[in-house]
């Protein structure tokens, strides 16, 4: 599977989040557009997990982005 370079990046910066991945909000700061990260994950190379976050007293739903095994192997090529 050919990425973009944009795809690429995206993909490595969810990467390196480790078991982690990314927030949503990480990625829409470094410039990625929701589509973009949307495609990711219906072509199987990303996934995405709710998570609440406390932020001082209260707490706030985010999306994190983690990498798939299908990402692993496309990175690795």
């Amino acid at each position: 599977m050919a990425l973009s370079p944009e795809q690429y990046r995206a993909l490595k910066m969810i990467a390196d989040g480790g078991q982690n991945g990314c927030t949503e909000h990480a990625l829409a700061a470094q410039g990625f557009e929701i589509n973009m990260v949307a495609s990711l994950i219906r072509d199987g190379l990303a996934t995405v997990w709710p998570q609440r976050i406390r932020v001082g007293r209260g707490v706030i739903d985010v999306a994190r982005i983690g990498i798939t095994d299908g990402g692993r192997q496309v990175l690795a090529n």
